[in-house]
């Protein structure tokens, strides 16, 4: 298993730029996040010259998380053209994503990390990883779905932007305590099933996930990263069902959200 990790590129990494709100990123200094079509061709040249030394191997325990990284470099390469500044956004959070989950950002003799991410996290990171490769495919091979392929990886380059940054507030790879509330007219409202998905699935055929109990309160421990929750509960033949609500767990121990009920 083989992953380019560019550690002296990662760590020259210091402005960035950010989504704001309405899903858009601003742009940062040149030295930072790149955002046009010559970045790209700056990172891929990168990619090409580096030394063999910059190419590192994996050890197994670390050979899940390897790959899944060199996914997400295939993906963000593979759509360099067709959409360059999504593109830069992913190469860029993969190198980093590579020196921080692979080396650690505080680890002064450049030696792999003794361990691993949780699995839960390698996980979410190898399914980000196969969407972003189909959506690529779509993005290069069908026209008409342009604008929808574009929104997904623009939210998958957006997960990885959080997890680049957790990382870099935490330290390696880590999982966050989301805790759900199902609530009516103010009062907790138990017996709710609260399941969840990715943001980056929407719009893609992905199975969601349900919290390991029923409200209320509910917990599961996440990766970084943006998820639309909502909950469900039978009464009688009908099967109620919530709005999805939008919670980003991000750069805290524990979220908590309420979800209203009917």
């Amino acid at each position: 298993m083989r992953t380019t990790c560019l550690i002296e590129f990662a760590k020259q990494v210091h402005h960035r730029g950010r989504f704001r709100e309405d899903g858009q990123w601003t742009t940062g200094t040149i030295s930072g996040w790149c955002c046009s079509a010559c970045c790209v061709a700056l990172v891929m040249l990168v990619l090409v010259v580096a030394s063999p030394a910059q190419v590192l191997s994996a050890p197994p325990r670390l050979a899940p998380t390897a790959e899944a990284l060199g996914q997400l470099q295939k993906c963000g390469s593979a759509i360099a053209k067709s959409a360059p500044k999504i593109s830069s956004k992913i190469l860029e959070s993969e190198n980093l994503l590579s020196h921080g989950l692979l080396i650690g950002w505080n680890n002064p003799s450049n030696e792999f990390a003794a361990v691993p991410p949780p699995k839960e996290y390698v996980q979410d990171l190898a399914q980000e990883a196969e969407w972003c490769l189909k959506v690529a495919n779509a993005l290069n091979t069908q026209p008409s779905n342009k604008e929808r392929a574009e929104k997904v990886l623009t939210n998958i380059a957006y997960d990885l932007y959080l997890k680049v940054e957790d990382c870099r507030a935490w330290g390696m790879g880590r999982l966050i305590t989301v805790k759900a509330n199902t609530v009516k007219n103010g009062q907790p409202d138990p017996g709710w099933t609260v399941n969840y998905k990715w943001m980056s699935s929407s719009g893609l055929n992905a199975v969601d996930l349900s919290f390991p109990q029923e409200s209320t309160p509910t917990t599961k421990k996440l990766p970084p990263g943006m998820y639309l929750i909502y909950a469900t509960k039978q009464v009688g033949d009908s099967l109620k069902k919530t709005q999805p609500i939008t919670v980003t767990a991000f750069q805290k121990d524990t979220v908590q959200c309420d979800i209203s009920v009917p």
